[in-house]
């Protein structure tokens, strides 16, 4: 019997060994997926500070600490982490990221309450609204996924996709150095060529009057290569 034990003993040993070398090989050939980052980490607004729209050059040092401090009690008032939802009551000043990102897949879900609108800045000047699709009745749809240039409104979405009001959206929208594409509950709504977009820049969320709610709010960095064009991309 000791002999027989110790033969299992070693038989075990020797395929313990097996399954760790199996586990080891095996790594290489399943590499992790491109990290991605929550940019809402569902408890509080660690990773976002007030966007402060204002030319600070001419400011004294006071006057800067003084803005800054109030932004940042506007942002604590007027935006609410709570149950994994990041609320603004429609009556703040907009909100940005820490990090700054250049080609991007931005994803998240929203929803809104009646006539409330938001827009969500991008690297580069660029810009998505979303909001209320039928705040002016029926006969005057607003569909949500108009790309802006500032103000300017360089492309307005081919259909209206938005969930009815209330009920939560599912929004991605690619940023690449020369396109952007929106896409609303599984459906491409709006797309934009011929852009320029060099420069690097954080995201921002800005809106009103009435209140909005995001959850699952994730960026993806993009790879792109050289010469790459963008069509090859989903």
């Amino acid at each position: 019997m000791g002999k027989f034990a110790s033969r299992l003993r070693c038989a075990g040993i020797a395929l313990a060994l097996m399954s760790t070398n199996v586990c080891l090989a095996a790594s290489p050939d399943h590499p992790p997926e491109t990290a991605q980052t929550k940019l809402f980490n569902e408890r509080d607004l660690q990773g976002w500070r007030p966007a402060i729209q204002c030319d600070a050059q001419n400011l004294t040092d006071q006057e800067r600490e003084t803005l800054a401090q109030l932004a940042a009690d506007d942002m604590t008032v007027h935006w609410q982490a709570a149950f994994g939802i990041l609320q603004y009551d429609g009556a703040g000043k907009p909100i940005e990221t820490e990090r700054r990102f250049g080609a991007c897949r931005l994803s998240f879900q929203w929803k809104c309450e009646p006539c409330s609108s938001a827009t969500i800045g991008l690297p580069g000047g660029w810009s998505v609204a979303i909001g209320d699709a039928h705040c002016d009745g029926e006969a005057a749809t607003r569909a949500s996924g108009a790309i802006y240039e500032g103000c300017r409104r360089i492309v307005k979405p081919t259909i209206s996709a938005d969930a009815p009001l209330g009920e939560w959206n599912q929004m991605m929208i690619h940023v690449r150095p020369r396109q952007i594409d929106v896409w609303l509950n599984g459906r491409r709504i709006a797309m934009t060529e011929d852009l320029f977009i060099e420069t690097e820049g954080p995201i921002t969320l800005s809106g009103g009057p009435a209140p909005l709610y995001f959850r699952n709010v994730v960026v993806e960095p993009l790879e792109i290569s050289p010469g790459q064009q963008n069509s090859q991309l989903p």
